[in-house]
């Protein structure tokens, strides 16, 4: 299986070279992410809350637009955007970033509103929000979705 890397085109490399940086950028953005909404949740910090919306908006969203041109740009020099039926893996790979990219929109609004409301209220260490809890279970779906879309890709079970 290693021989095959080497036949590949020279003009693949930067493609798939962005497309895999942005997924594994994406993933570890999703679990600093994921690891400071738990800890909002848990103590109702507004300061981990902070760092989470930071970590979601200047990490994850940038590594997702990476993974997604990659993704595009890879997919049209291999041939695969020209099939009707293209494989499982290419499926799963694009079901996930679709709905990931909903689920961390929909995660920071929540987040952006739990802070909001924790400003308004003034209360810095008070009770977690639901919210928060919310946000911080999507985003650790979707980190797992990712892992899983990893696998997929990695595999090619089809």
């Amino acid at each position: 299986m290693i021989g095959l890397g080497a036949i590949r085109p020279g003009e693949w490399d930067v493609p798939l070279f962005l497309h895999v940086f942005g997924a594994f950028a994406l993933i570890g953005t999703l679990a600093l992410t994921s690891t400071f909404l738990f800890a909002a949740a848990r103590d109702g910090s507004t300061a981990s809350l902070r760092l989470a919306l930071r970590s979601l908006t200047l990490g994850a969203i940038p590594a997702y637009l990476v993974l997604r041109i990659g993704a595009e740009w890879i997919a049209d020099k291999e041939g695969f955007a020209d099939l009707d039926e293209p494989p499982t893996w290419i499926g799963i790979g694009y079901g996930v970033a679709d709905l990931g990219f909903l689920l961390i929109v929909i995660s920071g609004l929540l987040g952006w509103f739990a802070l909001r409301r924790a400003r308004a209220d003034g209360e810095d260490a008070a009770r977690p929000s639901k919210a928060v809890r919310v946000a911080s279970i999507l985003i650790a779906l979707l980190l797992v979705a990712n892992l899983v879309a990893v696998w997929a890709m990695a595999t090619k079970p089809s």
